[in-house]
């Protein structure tokens, strides 16, 4: 007697084969549609591995009491100032724009009445100002609460207003110096060099290009007061001495790449962050079309996938950005991404990902594309930070300089003299990629030039003259005896 086996497409049980349901299909395919979205949102995330650069917290825990808080005091500046501007526009008086050109170019001599009568409107401003600038220590905002909409797009007054003080600070320390009192104008000039560093503090890109700015006016500003025969060896002595020490506050690259970071972060965790992008592109706060944009970023694992990529880039980007650029290892030259070739020296962060994993990664992201800096960028913000550097080598080495000539009568000779009357040992160039030393050349006994070779790494024999038409070529200063 023959037994027949059940088949392949039926299961036994109890002796009964079982054959699934149409309704049992359906629970099944509903789960499937269900848990689909779960599924595809955390292949998106676990796509890009998680790591953790540096440690948010320590970096978030700052604290500094208002009154200890440099911008405490360009606030309450700026808001004093924002009543005299309208004092101002309620008279239609104007800013005497031609007049302050001038000014800059040729001294307070040729100033004129309206020039003179707006200094002196600005004046408690410009105290106030100043006050802010003798502190050791600022914050514009915690790292823990920057976000875009919030301190980025408030940051313009703050920043325009720097510009302004900074030039009124400029126009009281040449008015100062045509009354004879070199010392308390080149306060006012310090003044403004102390407000460029803290513009550094804890700062986002924007706001450190905006203390680099004021740092080149600072410099320029001590390079003509260094000139005048009537500035003694000790006034010298002691601004090489103040220019050295309020550089201390300089934050790093790496410190402002961290608080970039945090502002995409923050702002990408805020509730309506789509929206508002949104409106700020095409004006339309279309809700609807927002909350299905919404659930599609939801299913491609956002905002979290695009936290995990901006980490990668930063945990790469921080390994080299402080080191010397004969140190640093060169930049990938991707597309998508600005990020480094990876050092064979170190053994790397467990789930670092490499250049062109990173670059693949930003590449199927549309909202990391938005906002992971582009590679030309990133070049400018490095170029920005380099040239920071070597203009202020450039303004010891000239304030040095001119010290040297207040005491021998001459300016050196040679690099060699300014050590170790002045430096420990000569500087690095900072835009030097094979660590080559800072340039200087005496042309006569009263004329010298010191310089770095700038962005493009050649040497232009110290061609540091720049007009509206074209940029110097190389990064430093023409130093001179009136």
């Amino acid at each position: 007697m023959s037994t027949t086996p059940p088949s392949s497409d039926s299961v036994e049980h109890g002796g009964r084969s079982w054959r699934p349901t149409l309704r049992t299909w359906l629970v099944l395919i509903l789960a499937l549609i269900l848990t689909t979205p779960f599924l595809l949102r955390a292949w998106f995330i676990w796509s890009v591995p998680d790591i953790r650069p540096f440690d948010e917290n320590a970096f978030c825990k700052v604290e500094i009491p208002a009154d200890q808080n440099a911008f405490t005091f360009y606030r309450e500046a700026g808001r004093l100032a924002e009543g005299v501007q309208a004092a101002h526009n309620a008279g239609n008086i104007v800013m005497p724009v031609e007049n302050m050109d001038e000014v800059v170019e040729k001294g307070w001599g040729v100033a004129n009445d309206s020039l003179k009568a707006w200094c002196q409107d600005y004046r408690k401003p410009l105290e106030k100002w100043r006050k802010g600038t003798e502190l050791s220590d600022a914050y514009y905002v915690s790292p823990r609460e920057v976000t875009f909409k919030v301190d980025v797009m408030t940051q313009f007054p703050v920043l325009n207003e720097a510009r302004n003080f900074s030039r009124l600070a400029r126009f009281e320390g040449l008015r100062l110096e045509s009354e004879g009192d070199f010392l308390k104008a080149r306060e006012w000039y310090l003044a403004v060099f102390r407000c460029s560093r803290h513009f550094t503090r804890y700062s986002f890109n924007l706001q450190r290009m905006t203390g680099s700015a004021l740092h080149a006016l600072a410099s320029a500003s001590l390079v003509r007061w260094a000139e005048d025969p009537h500035v003694t060896l000790d006034q010298l002595q002691s601004a090489l001495k103040e220019v050295k020490s309020a550089d201390q506050m300089t934050a790093t690259a790496s410190s402002t790449l961290k608080t970039d970071y945090l502002l995409a972060c923050h702002t990408l965790n805020q509730r309506g962050w789509l929206q508002r992008m949104q409106e700020e592109d095409d004006g339309d706060g279309n809700e609807p079309a927002a909350t299905l944009t919404s659930i599609a970023l939801w299913l491609v694992g956002e905002p979290q996938t695009t936290e995990r990529v901006l980490r990668q880039i930063l945990s790469n980007q921080i390994n080299e950005i402080d080191k010397p650029l004969s140190e640093q290892q060169p930049q990938a030259g991707l597309a998508n991404a600005a990020v480094f070739k990876c050092d064979p020296k170190l053994s790397g962060q467990p789930n670092q990902l490499g250049p062109l994993e990173i670059n693949q990664a930003v590449s199927r992201l549309l909202i990391t594309r938005i906002f992971v800096p582009a590679p030309q960028n990133f070049d400018q913000f490095t170029n920005q930070v380099t040239r920071d550097r070597a203009r202020q080598l450039a303004l010891e080495i000239g304030l040095a300089a001119q010290a040297y000539r207040r005491e021998y009568g001459e300016f050196p000779e040679a690099s060699a003299a300014f050590v170790p009357k002045f430096f420990e040992q000569w500087p690095a160039d900072p835009f030097s990629q094979t660590g080559q030393p800072m340039r200087y050349l005496r042309e006569n006994p009263t004329s010298a030039a010191v310089w770095s070779v700038g962005t493009d790494g050649n040497d232009d024999n110290g061609d540091v003259t720049y007009t509206e038409k074209q940029s110097a070529k190389d990064v430093g200063i023409s130093l001179k005896a009136r």
